[in-house]
């Protein structure tokens, strides 16, 4: 069985960096890549009932002053007293809307030796917020449904679907935010309020590194 070791290598700066590795069957040196890499990986989630009118913010995530934030996974779904479906855009923005009653969920550490988490997840209920300042176009567009609780068997709709990276998808580049005037938001783009009862739930998940 090949035993991993570490070799030196330069980065763009020519500054030596050091490397777990292990051997092909050739003899060849190959990066070790691995879940639990040392790497800092948080999620941030949470349970709420959304200021129901259409158009605006429900979730955004804030970068970092010290750290780059990329994201890999946003999921959303939800329920709501009749069936139904809504259409919402994930989006950069450089700076968040006016209003909105904020709650900051508690972020999960993947790994409870990592560092606390230096981005900002937050969400917003029972005002509303409105939409930031878009930079470029949207990042996906798509449209979630939300069942009835009581009649899943009759009235079936994916609970909770992904909207970065889009189903079937693998995680390839992630979402990219550096500093704190860069945002990523989950807004409501349905053209009539959202369904009479409707409460969603989401997980984001981001890496904070020093590049």
């Amino acid at each position: 069985m090949p035993i991993a070791t570490t070799i030196t290598v330069r980065d763009g700066n020519n500054a030596a960096q050091t490397v777990a590795s292990l051997p092909d069957l050739a003899g060849n040196q190959a990066s070790v890549i691995s879940l639990d890499s040392g790497r800092q990986v948080y999620r941030a989630s949470a349970n709420f009932t959304p200021q129901p009118t259409a158009a605006i913010t429900i979730i955004s995530i804030q970068g970092s002053a010290t750290k780059t934030v990329r994201v890999k996974r946003v999921f959303l779904g939800g329920v709501s007293t009749a069936v139904s479906s809504s259409v919402y855009q994930l989006v950069r923005t450089t700076a968040l809307g006016a209003g909105g009653t904020t709650v900051t969920p508690t972020v999960a550490l993947m790994d409870t030796g990592s560092a606390a988490a230096t981005a900002v997840v937050q969400h917003y209920t029972t005002t509303l917020k409105a939409t930031g300042t878009g930079a470029g176009g949207p990042i996906v567009t798509r449209q979630v449904g939300t069942n009835v609780v009581t009649t899943p068997a009759t009235a079936w709709i994916e609970p909770i679907a992904p909207l970065f990276p889009e189903a079937g998808m693998p995680v390839g580049q992630a979402i990219v935010l550096r500093g704190v005037a860069q945002f990523l938001e989950v807004q409501n783009l349905t053209p009539t309020n959202l369904g009479a009862g409707t409460v969603v739930s989401y997980i984001i998940e981001w890496e904070e590194d020093a590049s």
